[in-house]
């Protein structure tokens, strides 16, 4: 039982380090993006990881996505005092 402990545990900070990573990609380049197909290759992940870590990423309000599925920066708009 403690060894599948230890492996959901390992599992859950990997997607934690992946999503980190690929935020903080899509954070150091506001210009950049990119497709599902592309973020695969870029990141060396599977289509349905690297989907669901894109789209978690437009749910938190860091990324949006265009009507053909390309991601990119969500740049939040600066209010002028």
């Amino acid at each position: 039982m403690t060894n599948n402990i230890a492996s959901t545990d390992a599992r859950q900070r990997r997607i934690e380090n992946l999503v980190m990573r690929i935020e903080g990609v899509f954070l150091d380049d506001p210009e950049l993006r990119l497709t599902v197909d592309e973020a695969q290759r870029r990141f060396g992940v599977d289509g349905i990881t690297c989907e669901a870590i894109l789209e978690t990423l437009v749910d938190s309000t860091v990324l949006f996505k265009t009507s053909d599925r390309v991601y990119g920066r969500l740049i939040p708009h600066v209010n002028a005092a």
